[in-house]
């Protein structure tokens, strides 16, 4: 298996086991405390992707840092949200566990995802809009591997090579030690390059997004449960050989931001029990 594939596998995986991951930091609501549909308040906080990651996916035909970015990141940074909403509205009004309250609260576009709720905020909104709890959610990646799975398989391929090399070092003579400390630096550098050249194939093919989102019990105030999914577009290896048309592009962010939030409302209503 070519270098590229194998990283592609890796990630696949990865995605398949992120459902699990999430599990430990939730806190259960159990279901006999659910005795109507719950009303949630959705708000969707600002992408926390920084233009110069989302330029080769949004303006790739411009020059990194080029003025005429600017725009076409922006359209596309808002395009995003608004399909990611309409998703999480779809995929929660399909779903008899709860309501999604329609008020002017909910277009707080500054809604901070990282800030705790306090009470009386929690309080406030509770009382203007009738809701049991806030949704917030936000896109975290887009159309790139996200850092996390970067990092898990560079630490991953590094600790391995490391691992090698001790064993060489640890056996050999003074010459096999020199050599291991070569070695190890040569692996690095070549696991490094295939990892990210494995990426941007992932990336070309499935153009990930992943969607994290917490919901918070208004009254009293508690984060019930949080996650994170990644979503893929349709399978083509053919992106690998040719260069894909923007609508075709676009259309693989689009689909992938459903996957990722359906697969999020999905899991938020397992954890209650629905």
């Amino acid at each position: 298996m070519s270098a590229n594939l194998r990283i592609a596998f890796y990630c696949v995986i990865a995605v398949a086991l992120s459902s699990c991951a999430t599990g430990r930091d939730m806190i259960w609501l159990h279901p006999s405390h659910l005795k109507a549909p719950v009303r949630v308040l959705v708000m969707e906080s600002p992408m926390s992707v920084d233009s110069v990651r989302l330029q080769p996916v949004l303006a790739p035909d411009s020059k990194p840092g080029a003025p005429a970015a600017a725009g076409p990141i922006a359209r596309g940074q808002a395009h995003a949200q608004e399909i990611a909403l309409a998703s999480m509205d779809a995929a929660l009004g399909k779903r008899a566990r709860f309501e999604v309250i329609d008020s002017p609260q909910r277009e707080i576009a500054a809604a901070n995802f990282e800030s705790p709720l306090a009470q009386a905020e929690a309080d406030r909104l509770r009382a203007a809009t009738g809701a049991d709890a806030l949704l917030r959610f936000r896109i975290t990646d887009y159309g790139l591997t996200p850092n996390s799975w970067r990092k898990g398989y560079i630490t991953f391929e590094v600790a391995s090579t490391l691992a090698i090399a001790g064993v060489i070092a640890y056996r050999g003579t003074t010459a096999a030690k020199a050599a291991a400390g070569a070695y190890l630096a040569q692996e690095t550098i070549e696991e490094t390059a295939e990892a990210y050249a494995g990426f941007g194939a992932l990336n070309e093919v499935w153009r990930p997004v992943r969607v994290e989102a917490k919901l918070d019990r208004l009254n009293p105030v508690a984060t019930v449960w949080k996650a994170s999914e990644t979503g893929l577009s349709d399978t083509s290896l053919s992106r690998l050989v040719r260069k894909v048309p923007s609508a075709e592009r676009d259309g693989q962010l689009d689909q992938a931001t459903r996957r990722a939030v359906g697969d999020l409302v999905s899991n938020l209503s397992l954890a209650l029990g629905g």
